[in-house]
């Protein structure tokens, strides 16, 4: 190609092609990686400009035909990402992302991930922010000014469709004797907390957790007495109506090889239950959101090896041929086929030097942390 054609392609008139009008180039643009479309904001003020643009943002979001899965894993030693659709020995040296907001000898905690932004955490109650890890581009939020002062965490963040609205549940509980609790969302658009004050329930012997995000509300899963196979319910918060509701838990009879229910998740766009029987985890998926009947077996995952009650599976999402990706004990990566055969297994994945990490999944997109407030 030679010098004279190269200058023409991209310093053309606004800073397009001089041989494509500029709506081809705006179709083009819309159908490019977001790494690509991060790089190309400097060929020209022009350009820059229009990637910028938070309706470009949007479009390119919902036009990409298939987006790139990866797994966000935060430890003491950084925070890391891989792309999830590609064997875990094809990704042993997964990218170290530089966080600008991190502070010295802080966690970042990781609420959720919902069209490409993160929500982290450097503490429970306080130091929130918004994250692009595609762009780098963060927004710190005011803090929500929790005043009791709780020894449990709920904390949960997702998107509103029916009102193009970002919003994070922040909720504490005291220990017993009391059971005093208190909560707050906090709006994109209102750009301010708000106090909830019905709904926030005891969640009993469930440690601090973040709400697993479905079909617009955050879920809870809430063990309210050691009795496995008593005192279990699914809590919910739908983001709309900013309230708390109730999801039926499946009707599933508990045989002698039932030892636990583990947790909640979301895969495959589905309210997903976890179960840990005594050779192998179970995962249950709500397949119509809110229809008890619509309860039934989805997955199954094997034991690595023998292994006592109890162990945690994380299931993070589903790959594209229907592979589980998950996370065992807080810091082991696996991955399983429909069957329940597990193809990988790597021991302390996250090369943490405690037991305690954070993961979830995001899509790479443009979107901006400040988009709800342009």
């Amino acid at each position: 190609m030679s010098t004279k054609y190269k200058r023409l392609s991209i310093q053309g008139h606004r800073g397009f092609p001089l041989h494509l009008p500029e709506n081809v180039v705006v179709e083009i643009l819309l159908r490019l990686p977001v790494k690509s479309l991060v790089r190309f904001r400097c060929v020209s003020k022009r350009w820059c400009s229009l990637i910028s643009d938070p309706r470009f943002s949007k479009s390119q979001f919902r036009r990409a035909s298939v987006r790139s899965q990866r797994l966000l894993i935060s430890s003491r030693s950084g925070i890391r990402s891989l792309d999830c659709e590609a064997p875990f020995e094809d990704s042993s040296t997964p990218s170290v992302l530089v966080v600008p907001f991190q502070k010295r000898g802080r966690y970042v905690s990781i609420i959720g991930s919902c069209n490409g932004l993160v929500c982290v955490s450097l503490y429970s109650h306080r130091d929130y922010y918004i994250w692009n890890p595609s762009t780098g581009n963060y927004r710190k939020l005011p803090d929500p000014g929790i005043s009791l002062p709780g020894r449990k965490y709920w904390h949960g963040f997702g998107y509103d469709p029916s009102t193009d609205d970002y919003k994070l549940l922040v909720a504490n509980f005291r220990m017993p004797p009391s059971r005093e609790s208190e909560g707050k969302v906090f709006s994109f658009k209102r750009n301010s907390w708000k106090r909830i004050l019905r709904g926030l329930e005891d969640p009993g012997y469930t440690e601090d957790s973040a709400g697993i995000l479905c079909n617009g509300s955050l879920h809870w899963y809430l063990q309210l007495c050691r009795e496995p196979l008593s005192g279990q319910k699914i809590h919910g918060f739908d983001l709309a109506e900013e309230k708390f509701h109730e999801i039926p838990m499946p009707s599933v009879e508990y045989g002698p090889e039932y030892v636990c229910t583990q947790t909640l998740s979301n895969l495959g766009e589905r309210l997903c239950l976890i179960f840990c029987m005594s050779t192998h985890f179970q995962i249950w998926g709500m397949m119509e959101y809110g229809v008890i009947e619509s309860w039934a077996p989805m997955h199954r995952v094997g034991y690595f090896r023998v292994e006592p009650a109890g162990k945690d599976l994380n299931p993070l999402c589903l790959s594209r041929s229907g592979e589980l990706v998950a996370m065992k004990h807080g810091i082991d990566l696996m991955r399983s086929n429909p069957d329940g055969e597990i193809l990988e297994y790597v021991d302390d994945f996250s090369d943490c030097d405690s037991r305690v990490c954070y993961a979830t999944m995001f899509v790479e997109s443009l979107l901006s942390p400040y988009l709800c407030l342009t």
